[in-house]
């Protein structure tokens, strides 16, 4: 009987084991490419959902995302491409690994801005995200923006 608890212990690390993030940006940058097209799974103002699953969840600054980026590819040249809803538009980006600081960094290539970060601990096997930090979205305040991108086999 005593033998139950350690076995459940050693299951459930096995588990999260394969649930482990990116230490640095070189691991983080192969599971992003190993990937072809990650697709929204959740975007959070300020840590709170504000659409998940296709859903807009309410939010107290009443954004809504009704326009958002719900595909995004990465290349091994740092050319990414990212698709938005309501339109025919494939934006396309750069990206490019920053060791020291250990982040990737995510840019429009066209106007040079969009200070998106992809940090290490946030990129999984099947699943990533991705941050910036902006007062467009509930001026003159800063928010946080996450965006979560997940693997889907179909």
């Amino acid at each position: 009987m005593n033998y139950i608890l350690p076995v459940l212990i050693l299951i459930a690390s096995i588990g999260s084991g394969c649930k482990r993030s990116s230490e640095f940006t070189p691991e983080a940058r192969e599971r992003l490419l190993a990937n072809k097209r990650w697709h929204i799974e959740e975007i959070r103002m300020n840590e709170a959902p504000v659409f998940k699953e296709g859903k807009h969840l309410p939010h107290i600054s009443g954004v809504r995302f009704d326009q958002h980026m719900d595909w995004i590819e990465f290349a091994p040249d740092g050319s990414c491409k990212g698709h938005f809803t309501e339109t025919d538009d494939i934006r396309d980006f750069q990206w490019k690994e920053y060791p020291v600081q250990n982040v990737l960094a995510l840019r429009d290539s066209v106007t040079k801005t969009g200070g998106w970060n992809i940090y290490p601990r946030n990129v999984y096997e099947d699943s990533f995200e991705m941050e910036t930090r902006s007062t467009v979205y509930d001026p003159p305040r800063v928010s946080k923006l996450s965006l979560r991108f997940v693997r889907r086999e179909f």
